[in-house]
């Protein structure tokens, strides 16, 4: 199998040999020894499969937020070919019409024929435009939020885990900003922290800001106090701070009148939806 796969993936000619140059030989022209060689190739393959799984979930999930759409999508563009044809069947007619063919429709009704074929055109093509791009901001937003799902956390135990593997159990408040604005923000909920646990809120620090700006680490955020035993049902620590930040740079491009010098947070529902498309600020 793993021979297989660098024979896809090798640039000479494998084809034409029944050992392809990709094993002992290519491995030797690169300098890669060959178990290094197929853990690279095996972790590449890997990499594809997972995007590929998430655009398969994204699909689905577009397809049951809105079931129908696929189908006016498909009678829409039927319609618009439909009318397209008619029209051009409508033109010789016309001309014969104009030019007193014997036999030939007569003028008003060729014309009448003409308009009513535009206008079919010219609805279905704004149903159609209006379906379509109602689709690919759906698409674009579930893609966000399925990044926001496969961003790391550090629970109180010491447990690494995604950012979705939360969605079923709690509803996941992200608290974004400096260190003293997510300090605040974390303070301030603390009093009802009890009511909160019992709606199942669980809460997120990203610091951003000035925390933010030293170089990504693959460790929790040494800023922000770790979370201790008895949070492991309230709070946990972002992890890769690089990849929350640019998660964040990527929403606020949607949400104008989000600044995140001023601090922001986004609210997860029990499914991993988005409560809101903008930032809002804290």
């Amino acid at each position: 199998m793993a021979q297989r796969l660098l024979q896809q993936r090798c640039g000479q000619q494998c084809s034409s040999s029944r050992m392809c140059p990709g094993t002992t030989r290519c491995f030797k022209a690169s300098g890669t020894p060959p178990r290094r060689r197929l853990v690279l190739v095996a972790a590449r393959t890997a990499q594809e499969e997972l995007r590929k799984l998430e655009g398969d979930r994204v699909r689905l999930r577009s397809e049951a937020e809105a079931p129908w759409r696929s189908l006016r999508l498909v009678l829409c563009g039927f319609s618009i070919a439909s009318a397209g044809v008619a029209t051009l069947i409508s033109i010789p007619q016309l001309i014969g019409a104009t030019a007193g063919v014997p036999g030939a429709l007569a003028t008003s009704d060729v014309l009448q024929n003409i308009a009513i074929n535009l206008g079919a055109v010219g609805i279905f093509s704004f149903l159609f435009s209006r379906d379509w791009q109602a689709r690919e901001k759906q698409m674009a937003r579930l893609a966000r939020e399925e990044a926001l799902a496969s961003l790391p956390v550090q629970l109180a135990n010491g447990k690494r885990l995604k950012l979705g593997d939360l969605q079923s159990s709690s509803r996941v408040v992200v608290v974004a900003g400096t260190q003293q604005q997510v300090s605040d923000a974390v303070a301030a909920a603390e009093p009802y922290r009890e009511q909160l646990q019992r709606r199942g809120v669980f809460v997120v620090p990203v610091v951003l800001g000035a925390a933010s700006s030293e170089p990504p680490s693959s460790g929790p955020q040494g800023s922000l106090a770790a979370p201790v035993a008895g949070d492991l049902k309230w709070r946990a620590t972002a992890l890769n701070p690089g990849a929350w930040k640019e998660w964040f740079q990527d929403q606020l491009a949607l949400a104008p009148n989000a600044n995140i010098d001023r601090g922001l947070y986004v609210g997860l529902r029990l499914d991993g939806e988005c409560v809101t498309c903008k930032l809002l600020v804290i």
